[in-house]
């Protein structure tokens, strides 16, 4: 796709290409003001053009220099020039993006902070260090709806399961109507700013000073653009120009050690974990196989025990949970020796998580039970 033409109208953006009409949209409760629709619509513009890099972009809004900075950056990542923007403003649908910045006069607190919560173990666990650190009252989980299109409606129920059995004080959920082809590993060019991007309204709402998010320590030179540590320091930048008194905040931990805290401190969060990336329709089929094979190694209830994402959690329970005691040898062996043949048919193509933290406690754990 060369040239692409994109449109925004009521929290609605749309991408009109060579092969299919495109959409990202908010729906329900959101907040209603000039920097929620620049930032949603720039940053939604972003989203949906991350797949193709069309070199010509047509919009009837607005946008601003440093966006269209931010943008091109995400193009030379790709080793791509920048885009050529041509704007067909609408009076009647103008943003008001015409603004060299979006001053705004929201006040946040150096002691609030929202969490961008997947429902995911990472964010699980900057959620128990924010509580800690800010106290419940000052902090909030906010999950996007819709984000992920195999398992948004998973993740969803998870989060608000996560928020209703954890007791996190604040809580919200932002519904996205969502039919963008960006999924994928590739959807890391766009979506961590996408995603920061459609939270900032509400974090102002709040009063936060800060967005947490998952960190970096285990990415590579490879990651795409907005799984680049160096990209969200830059994005900081870019929200400061913009006159945004929100930052982007994370802290870099070992994905296995991510685990040992949660077991460390809060066991009892773990059962309630969302972080399986099986399709759904073929989730039954595989917990069934596992009850068969190892019985005695209980899945926790969203899991398949399959897929990267069931094998990280899993591994952890092996090493880290005490619980595993009520695990019967044989059917830890049995997960083990299953995992080693998996890792020998999925390492080069899943060489971007297999590796680092998780290597490291998968060899310990196979010496540790004589494998």
């Amino acid at each position: 796709m060369e040239r692409a033409s994109v449109t925004y109208h009521d929290y609605e953006v749309e991408i009109f290409g060579s092969k299919r009409r495109e959409r990202l949209k908010i729906s329900g409760d959101y907040p209603k003001s000039q920097l929620a629709e620049s930032v949603f619509s720039q940053l939604g513009l972003m989203h949906l053009v991350a797949p193709y890099l069309p070199e010509q972009i047509r919009t009837n809004f607005w946008v601003s220099d440093p966006m269209r900075r931010l943008i091109g950056a995400m193009y030379r990542s790709e080793k791509r020039g920048m885009p050529c923007f041509i704007f067909n403003i609408d009076a009647d649908n103008d943003t008001g993006n015409s603004q060299p910045g979006l001053r705004t006069h929201s006040r946040t607190h150096s002691g609030r902070a929202v969490v961008a919560y997947s429902a995911g173990k990472d964010s699980m666990w900057n959620m128990w260090w924010a509580q800690e650190k800010y106290g419940r009252d000052n902090v909030m989980a906010i999950h996007i709806g819709g984000l992920n299109r195999s398992n948004g409606s998973k993740e969803r129920e998870y989060a608000a399961r996560q928020a209703r059995e954890l007791g996190f004080k604040n809580f919200r959920t932002i519904d996205l109507l969502n039919s963008s082809q960006n999924t994928g590993y590739q959807i890391m060019r766009s979506r961590d700013m996408f995603l920061v991007g459609v939270i900032i309204p509400i974090a102002l709402e709040f009063g936060a000073s800060k967005i947490i998010t998952e960190g970096f320590s285990e990415t590579g030179p490879d990651e795409p653009f907005t799984g680049q540590e160096k990209s969200t320091i830059y994005f900081n930048k870019i929200l400061r120009e913009m006159g945004i008194p929100v930052r982007v905040v994370w802290r870099n931990r070992n994905e296995m050690d991510v685990l040992k805290d949660l077991f460390t401190n809060h066991p009892d969060w773990l059962p309630h974990v969302c972080n399986c990336f099986s399709v759904p329709c073929y989730q039954p089929n595989l917990r069934r196989s596992w009850k068969r094979r190892a019985p005695t190694f209980k899945l926790y209830d969203s899991q398949c025990g399959s897929c990267v994402k069931c094998r990280i959690t899993n591994l952890g329970r092996i090493f880290y949970d005490p619980k595993t005691r009520n695990v019967s040898v044989e059917d830890i062996c049995v997960y083990l020796r299953n995992t080693a043949e998996w890792i020998r048919v999925n390492g080069e193509r899943l060489k971007d998580v297999i590796g680092g933290s998780f290597m490291r406690d998968f060899r310990g754990a196979s010496k540790k039970y004589g494998l």
